[in-house]
């Protein structure tokens, strides 16, 4: 399950919620066996510059090599392109680094 935090610099009055669903719907159309993204939203109430950041964490496959990343990486830029209200620098960092991750699951 991949984990997308979203950090986004105040002036852009991009929806959180529904930018979110956007990112899972271009992780889901690229890579089917990724499953549903928990994603957080961080606005960034002081900032020097305009900027939205995604940072996407995925557990390592076979498949998820720097092809894979540098094209994932290129969809998610452009989805984010299309929701951001100003003119700001967008950043996607991938990450396949969640080899020993554990999780709790409610009652």
């Amino acid at each position: 399950m991949p984990q997308a935090d979203l950090y986004y610099s105040a002036d852009q009055s991009l929806a959180p919620v529904e930018t979110l669903q956007a990112i899972q719907t271009v992780i889901g159309g690229f890579d089917t066996a990724s499953g549903v993204c928990k994603g957080r939203a961080h606005p960034v109430a002081d900032f020097l510059h305009s900027h939205v950041f995604l940072t996407l964490s995925m557990l390592p496959k076979p498949h998820r090599d720097e092809a894979f990343a540098r094209e994932l990486g290129s969809r998610l830029a452009e989805a984010l392109k299309s929701v951001a209200s100003a003119d700001c620098t967008i950043n996607v960092q991938i990450r396949f680094d969640l080899i020993h991750y554990t999780t709790v699951q409610p009652r």
